[in-house]
């Protein structure tokens, strides 16, 4: 089996390198600098054990030297994902499945799903369509994981805890793609299941991504201290609450509690979320993806989300005087 992995960061270097000992033929592809860096050095991975592994993973800066793929992996922040669609064509063969590891609520979401979504794309993540018609939703298998990883450059990762990944066709059919991707990923070591419903898993992350990763990068407190400390737990929990009423108006049944999803969060400790290891590097943050997708969301179903609205107001107001500084 053919695999490709699009994007060099701390969720694709970890594929890539846990997928890369298995019987695939798996390649990373990196931007020029960071695929010389891969080359001269290897990716150091420290496991959640405190185990450092080196390997050396395939890897090219060369996605069209690669030719059709079985399955592309598509692991770079989701506002990055239009900058990568152009070279996504030579990798897709006619039964090429393509994986999207992004956070949030991603640009297929809407598809074959009922009104008042109906196959029309989200403006708050692909506000002109160009991710719908360059990446056929029917070949999405949609992704989600509870992993806790860090990236230190582009060769070393620190895998912090758990081993969780869920995936599902997304239209939620039977898929022979959807078990091929299990079953790696099982080869891995990882543990992996097919999701019911692939939406509702991804609703079971978010819940607690669009709460606890804007609240960090508010604060620069670590995930523990976020769901522990009375007054951001309870500001958390209320975020979460109003995401709760748009996802079920979108017919989404949690299976968990808001507390019980706070405590898995809490669970985790002292990890930075992914948005405060962006705030702290000067990147990008996911608000769109994980806050202004729910916000637009809220807006398709008729529901009040005034907590989530002030929370991003503060957050990209500190993140532009962050840019300005």
């Amino acid at each position: 089996m053919k695999v490709a992995i699009i994007g060099a960061g701390a969720i694709g270097g970890l594929l890539a390198a846990r997928l890369s000992a298995t019987d695939a033929r798996v390649t990373l592809v990196a931007r020029t600098a960071a695929a010389n860096a891969l080359r001269r050095e290897g990716l150091t991975m420290v496991t959640p054990l405190n185990r450092v592994v080196r390997v050396n993973p395939r890897v090219t800066d060369d996605p069209l030297s690669l030719g059709v793929q079985d399955l592309v992996f598509l692991c770079v922040k989701s506002y990055a994902l239009r900058g990568v669609v152009d070279s996504l064509a030579p990798l897709l063969g006619p039964d090429t499945a393509v994986v999207p590891m992004v956070n949030g609520i991603p640009w297929w979401y809407p598809y074959r799903q009922p009104e008042p979504l109906a196959d029309r794309p989200l403006t708050s993540v692909d506000p002109d369509g160009r991710l719908w018609r360059a990446i056929d939703p029917g070949r999405v298998v949609g992704a989600t994981t509870l992993v806790a990883v860090e990236g230190d450059g582009p060769t070393r990762i620190r895998h912090v805890s758990d081993q969780r990944f869920t995936f599902g066709d997304a239209a939620d059919r039977e898929r022979p793609a959807v078990e091929r991707i299990v079953a790696l990923f099982g080869q891995a070591g990882f543990q992996p299941a097919v999701a019911a419903s692939i939406r509702e898993a991804i609703w079971v992350k978010l819940w607690g991504n669009l709460a606890f990763n804007p609240l960090s990068a508010l604060t620069g407190a670590t995930l523990g201290t976020l769901c522990n400390t009375p007054g951001t737990r309870e500001v958390g929990r209320a975020m979460m609450l109003e995401a709760k009423a748009v996802a079920e108006r979108l017919g989404i049944a949690f299976a968990l509690s808001v507390e019980e999803r706070i405590a898995m969060a809490g669970a985790v400790g002292d990890f930075k979320t992914s948005m405060l290891q962006d705030f702290e590097a000067g990147r990008r943050l996911e608000l769109e993806a994980i806050l202004a997708s729910v916000i637009d969301l809220a807006g398709h179903v008729g529901v009040e989300v005034p907590i989530l609205r002030t929370v991003l107001a503060l957050v990209d107001l500190r993140a532009r005087g962050r840019n300005a500084a």
